[in-house]
């Protein structure tokens, strides 16, 4: 147990060390392959209580009262 711990802590340390070496060297590629994606994970994940709060956010209505295809009729 002991030697798995020792080893996933060193591969964690190379790739945090691999990723912040990438960061520095190469920007554009760095935010296009890493951190754009996480920061859109983390956007989608936080979105709901973030519009909820500015009050961009509302329930959809279960039922739908207009007739689309009908003009004159809410369509």
């Amino acid at each position: 147990m002991t030697d798995l711990l020792i080893r996933a802590s060193v591969i964690a340390a190379a790739v945090v060390a691999t990723l912040l070496v990438w960061r520095k060297l190469h920007r554009g590629s760095f935010w296009l392959l890493v951190g754009f994606p996480l920061r859109a994970l983390v956007v989608y994940g936080t979105w709901r209580s973030v519009a909820s709060g500015c009050g961009l956010a509302r329930r959809r209505k279960r039922w739908r009262w207009t007739f689309g295809g009908f003009p004159g009729l809410g369509g």
